[in-house]
């Protein structure tokens, strides 16, 4: 058995887990609009069960339906008997897979809006988020309130006790109520319940005390944010004499996290953050408590997770986002085979799809949230398909395509596969994309897909091919650009030097790189050639506070800031690009034009599909679909998403081709 440590069993109080991996506790928009638990939510996590965890956290649960919701809806509840039923099939499922359950509960306080809970949000204190999506000034809670939401919480518990949980964890961190009473960012009270440390401290071990009556030898666990990341907030130090006084309360293990929703980017970690950043932490608490600790964050890969156990950083890790890119992540390190995770990089895709109200993703895993959907099984047998593009869409298409039974051949005009995965992965911060192409070359030469690089495809080779169908991922090319005059200055598109397919010449502060456009691959490019020693002007038509206004949010506020603070790159906004000629940039803002001296022209101002050989096989009688950049302009999320409904829409097309029978 690989990774021994991390297989071992473990136990939290009485509660015996048959390894050292948890599913850590994650939004996902997949229950009813009630709150309550449905098919959808049960398939998703009896996935991740399957997989091999020991411990299935499951996602934040209301402890009060009247104030507590959190601004995400639907969001889960269990603060009456209504919803017990359903918690107890969901219960049933992760057992029935293998897995130990415990149920996160969770009051929103301040983290919520009138317009979810139909009234003002409550607080420990009248002090409003600094946040453009809720920035309500909440009403500060009187005893009598703040008693009746601890017995909420104990009611909340003794519920999950008879849907049969194993176990109850507070989330007592994100800015979520309990940390409003804990946190003196937070708390302005002067009374029973704030003031000073130990009546901050109050408000958890009261819920604590009253939660650890209801559940009785099951294990309590509690999320705490051992650093608010704010100044003035709660520091290392402060949760080193913290935890243990919540430990005396009735706490069996810690689960360690940081960070509240104004310091989201500890929570919900950028690409650019290294694995194990939370493990000097855990450690610390892990010390400081004599008590287990769980940690999430980057811990992406089984080895570094191993190491975690053995050097006492952790007793358990804790696999978020992870578990939604591969739900197999356990079994398969288990068998030895890691090179076989499909991985997470910390894109994101999945905070930016629950952001806008959509139901949990992942960019890499098209199936995540869609469990429920009929697995994909061989009905292509004898079939033949071809791909065009060998980019992110295309290599999941073809590799889709080669599991239901088509005969596949990739077409990539480039000589290796990778496309905008490739010019994704080379801006700094961003290499973790290149675990996923590493994984994506690896499946790719395990599968029966034949390859074709440095070879683009055309009418005449298609056609040769006597395909069933044609899946066009061929991508896109830049917009075009109407310009007064175009001279000699050397001229490329900006991705083709992130791919390494065009060099730029020497460039000095006063004859920079010009880079036109400030989307994320304009902004991206500029960062790159300075790292590599080069002066960048960098164009653009909008107002500088738009600039990669489409990048994952975290990623955008730590990348803007460090273009603005680097000194290699000047930014030029409200500014078009007029003319070129062979030593300069003719650049026209505000009516006026200026003569701006260049080493080089980069262009980034835009994409299109690229519709050149869509066209020249319109007229051929074969099924094609478009996917990813090739439809539209978009991520790679898109285009693998683009990828599986392609496939799914094949096999309902071949097996039912009418929707009724009549």
């Amino acid at each position: 058995m690989a990774y021994p440590r991390l297989f071992e069993p473990f136990r939290i109080g009485n509660l015996t887990l048959k390894n050292r991996i948890a599913m850590a506790p994650m939004e996902t928009h997949l229950g009813e609009p009630d709150g309550g638990v449905n098919e959808a939510i049960i398939a998703y996590y009896r996935e991740r069960a399957r997989g091999g965890a020991g411990l299935v956290i499951t996602e934040f649960t209301c402890v009060d339906g009247e104030t507590g919701f959190s601004s995400n809806v639907p969001q889960l509840r269990l603060d009456n008997d209504r919803f017990k039923a359903g918690h107890a099939r969901l219960v049933a499922a992760i057992h029935a897979a293998g897995a130990k359950a415990v149920i996160q509960i969770s009051h929103a306080g301040r983290q919520t809006k009138e317009s979810v809970i139909g009234r003002q949000p409550v607080s420990s204190s009248p002090i409003p988020l600094n946040s453009i999506y809720m920035n309500a000034v909440p009403r500060p809670l009187e005893d009598a309130e703040i008693r009746h939401i601890i017995a909420r919480y104990a009611n909340t518990a003794r519920l999950a006790m008879l849907a049969g949980y194993d176990g109850v964890m507070l989330h007592g961190a994100h800015g979520y109520l309990i940390q409003q009473f804990l946190s003196p960012l937070m708390n302005h009270r002067d009374d029973e319940w704030g003031g000073d440390f130990e009546r901050r401290l109050r408000f958890p071990t009261e819920v604590i005390k009253a939660v650890k009556a209801q559940i009785g030898d099951k294990p309590l666990l509690y999320r705490m944010s051992v650093v608010d990341g704010v100044d003035g907030g709660i520091t290392i130090e402060d949760s080193e004499t913290i935890a243990p006084r919540l430990c005396e309360a009735g706490v069996d293990a810690i689960d360690i996290s940081w960070g509240f929703l104004e310091s989201a980017h500890l929570i919900l970690e950028p690409m650019s953050v290294e694995e194990g950043d939370r493990l000097p932490y855990a450690r610390r608490i892990r010390q400081a408590t004599g008590r287990p600790v769980i940690t999430a964050g980057v811990m992406r890969w089984p080895d570094k997770c191993e190491q975690a156990v053995i050097d006492g950083d952790t007793d358990i890790v804790s696999l978020g986002r992870a578990l939604l890119a591969d739900p197999m992540w356990p079994i398969k390190a288990q068998r030895g085979m890691a090179d076989d995770i499909r991985p997470c990089t910390s894109c994101n895709w999945c905070i930016r799809e629950l952001a806008q109200s959509r139901s949990v993703a992942c960019a890499e895993n098209p199936r995540c949230g869609k469990e429920t959907e009929a697995e994909l099984d061989r009905f292509a047998d004898g079939r033949r398909a071809v791909v065009v593009g060998g980019g992110p869409g295309g290599m999941a298409a073809a590799l889709l395509l080669d599991q239901v039974g088509f005969a596949v051949t990739l077409y990539e005009k480039r000589e290796r596969l990778g496309g905008n995965l490739i010019t994704s992965a080379v801006p700094p911060g961003k290499d973790k994309l290149f675990w996923y192409h590493k994984f994506l070359l690896g499946r790719i030469d395990r599968s029966r897909v034949e390859v074709r690089t440095g070879t683009p495809a055309t009418r005449h080779a298609i056609e040769a091919e006597r395909p069933d169908v044609v899946i066009l991922a061929n991508g896109s090319r830049l917009a075009p650009l109407d310009l007064s005059a175009w001279g000699n200055l050397p001229t490329a598109p900006a991705y083709e030097v992130l791919m390494g397919e065009s060099d730029v010449p020497p460039s000095t502060p006063e004859r920079p790189i010009v880079i036109y456009g400030g989307g994320e691959t304009g902004t991206e490019t500029a960062e790159f050639l300075a790292q590599n020693g080069h002066h960048v002007l960098l164009v653009t038509r909008s107002d500088a506070k738009f600039l990669a206004r489409n990048a994952e949010v975290l990623y955008r506020i730590a990348l803007l800031q460090r273009l603005q603070a680097n000194p290699a790159i000047r930014i030029l906004d409200h500014t078009k690009l007029h003319a070129v000629d062979g030593e300069h940039v003719a650049l026209s803002s505000k009516g006026s034009l200026t003569e701006q001296p260049a080493a080089a022209l980069l262009l980034a101002h835009g994409l299109v599909p690229d519709g050149e050989l869509p066209d020249a096989l319109a007229s051929l009688d074969i099924p094609m679909i478009r996917i990813g950049d090739a439809a539209q302009v978009a991520r790679i999320g898109e285009a693998v998403r683009d990828a599986y409904r392609a496939v799914q829409d094949l096999r309902r097309l071949i097996l039912q081709p009418e929707p009724i029978a009549c």
